[in-house]
């Protein structure tokens, strides 16, 4: 005997099933579909070749970027590289602490140097206060050498922006190869102080340069005050500037 149909006669629903976006959530996908879009987009612009490039076997100058932790990881990469004969002469950067001490000073004083290795390690002391800045200071300062080739010496994680910064400002004029180093704070992981605040820093850093910064001009005449020192200048400390 056939089952009575609950529903009267001629109402029978369709098979079909209709799922209607509200037009509120419409928009809401459109917004989040723009949004992925445009951060894809600046992640592409961002990205330079010359992050995943291995360093050269041998090149005439490395740079060491300041900013390292305070084990010194990257004056000790540039350092090995200029005993291994992979760099002919190697510069360090520093920016100024206080009362005339530049952070150079105390890597390049750290530095067990022969007398031959003294007179191939230089310090760059200057006004910098970021990664941009000393971008702008060595592209300058190797052209005007007629250098076309050097080797930035970096922590590991710093390398990708590192990269996207500097072929931004030479814009093809120069080949940057980069030398990764260790970094102990990086190292240390999230649940060390240091470590956090090292990862927090750097991936804000990353969202500014790519989502903001890096969309902007780079005028190759902003140089900040810079000195290249060297011989007995090295890692000389100046003399005390308080009396008593």
């Amino acid at each position: 005997m056939p089952v009575p149909s609950p529903y009267p006669r001629g109402l029978v629903p369709s098979h079909r099933i209709h799922v209607e976006v509200a037009p509120k959530w419409r928009w809401r996908l459109v917004v989040i579909a723009i949004v992925l879009g445009w951060i894809g987009l600046c992640l592409w612009r961002a990205t330079a070749p010359g992050a995943f490039a291995p360093a050269p076997l041998h090149a005439r100058y490395g740079f060491v970027l300041d900013g390292q932790s305070p084990d010194g990881e990257r004056v000790l990469e540039g350092y090995r590289m200029l005993r291994d004969r992979r760099i002919d002469t190697l510069i360090v950067s520093g920016v100024h602490i206080g009362s005339g001490v530049y952070y150079s000073m105390v890597w390049t004083r750290m530095l067990a140097l022969d007398s031959i290795e003294k007179g191939r390690v230089l310090e760059m002391r200057s006004a910098c206060t970021s990664t941009l800045d000393e971008a702008v200071m060595m592209h300058s300062f190797f052209r005007e050498r007629k250098v076309d080739t050097a080797v930035v010496i970096t922590s590991g994680f710093h390398v990708w922006r590192a990269a996207s910064i500097f072929e931004k400002v030479s814009r093809g004029d120069m080949v940057w190869a980069f030398q990764p180093a260790r970094d102990s704070r990086w190292d240390a992981g999230w649940t060390d102080r240091e470590g956090f605040k090292s990862k927090l820093m750097e991936w804000t850093k990353r969202a500014s340069w790519v989502l903001l910064e890096q969309w902007k001009g780079v005028d190759p005449s902003q140089i900040r005050n810079h000195a290249l020192h060297g011989g007995d200048q090295l890692g000389a400390l100046p003399p005390p500037a308080w009396k008593r």
